[in-house]
C-alpha cells in the first residue's frame, strides 16, 4: 500500500489534467494551456519516483542497521 500512496497525487493530477483538456477543446482559451495540463502530471510523477527511491533506500539502511546491531549483540 505504501508504494501505491506515492502515485496517488500523480494519478489525481493526470485525471484533473485530462478533465481540463477535454473541457477546453471546444473553447479558444490560449495555446499554453494544453502544454501546461499535459506536463503537469510529470511533476508529480518525478516527485513520486524520487519518493519511492528514497523509501527503498531508507528500508535498506534500516535493514543494514538491524544486521549491525545483531552482530554487536552477539
Amino acid at each position: 500500500m505504501k508504494t501505491i500512496a506515492h502515485w496517488i497525487p500523480a494519478a489525481f493530477c493526470a485525471f484533473l489534467s485530462l478533465l481540463a483538456l477535454s473541457i477546453q477543446m471546444g473553447s479558444d482559451s490560449g495555446v499554453w494551456k494544453p502544454a501546461f495540463y499535459c506536463f503537469l502530471p510529470m511533476c508529480f510523477f518525478f516527485v513520486g519516483s524520487t519518493t519511492v527511491r528514497m523509501q527503498r533506500e531508507i528500508q535498506e539502511l534500516r535493514k543494514q542497521l538491524a544486521e549491525l546491531q545483531q552482530k554487536l549483540i552477539e
